[in-house]
């Protein structure tokens, strides 16, 4: 079945969109279909992993929730969330949907963000991509043929202001970092970081952290709610929150 025709044909249970924000986040992909066909607008969707993937929330709090992709999305996108959660639950009647609509569209990563036309024809595809949402917008104008907002009238400068000097205490002792340690978890179940030792990382990230006075190269695989996952200079480690 083509991409199209599959799009349009589905129903999905539960709420049309998101409330709330500034976006209007469809998870219903007939009524979106539909209504983008009825303003003749485009249709994003957003293949995401909402509270798993670090990139995905990159995406959405770096483009998806700024008002400079609110005012572009008002007036060109029927946008949609084609969510892949892994602590959140979905109806099973959207799970079977969105699994579909990643078959069609051979979707391999996420966030993987498909464009169509206001009949639901492909258009192009995009990922992450850093440069915030300015960069964001003129990437998808050109993949959608149309010409980009123009550019936000320069901020005037701030007065420079006079450098503060630091000056060390002479009675300071450098501080010693022993062996890793989780010394806490902090953010939003989506997009949590951890602090281990004198380094603040997220899932996905890598840092050279502190250890016995020497640095040691840390990837951070997975974070858990007491816990998290990391290789240290590439030996599996599990860190515990309170553990020495």
């Amino acid at each position: 079945m083509k991409a199209s025709v599959l799009l349009i044909a589905i129903v999905l249970a539960g709420a049309p969109a998101r409330a709330g924000e500034a976006v209007q986040w469809y998870t219903d992909a007939k009524v979106a279909a539909a209504k983008a066909y009825q303003e003749k607008k485009f249709i994003l969707l957003d293949f995401t992993g909402s509270d798993w993937s670090p990139w995905c929330a990159r995406l959405k709090q770096e483009v998806f929730d700024r008002p400079e992709f609110a005012d572009f999305a008002r007036e060109h996108l029927i946008a949609v969330e084609l969510d892949f959660p892994r602590t959140n639950t979905l109806s099973a009647a959207q799970q079977v949907v969105n699994g579909q609509l990643v078959q069609v569209f051979h979707i391999e990563v996420f966030p993987t963000v498909i464009l169509l036309d206001s009949q639901g024809r492909p258009l192009g595809q995009i990922g992450y991509q850093p440069g915030g949402p300015r960069a964001y917008i003129l990437e998808l104008a050109r993949i959608l043929h149309i010409q980009a907002p123009a550019e936000p009238a320069p901020v005037e400068p701030e007065v420079p202001r006079k450098p503060l000097v630091f000056v060390p205490d002479p009675s300071s002792v450098p501080t010693h970092y022993g062996a890793l340690t989780l010394k806490g978890i902090s953010g939003s179940k989506d997009r949590r970081m951890v602090l281990i030792n004198n380094a603040t990382l997220m899932a996905g990230e890598t840092a050279k952290v502190k250890v016995n006075d020497k640095e040691v190269v840390v990837f951070c695989k997975e974070i858990g709610e007491q816990s998290v996952l990391v290789t240290a200079d590439g030996k599996p480690l599990e860190l515990k929150l309170g553990a020495r």
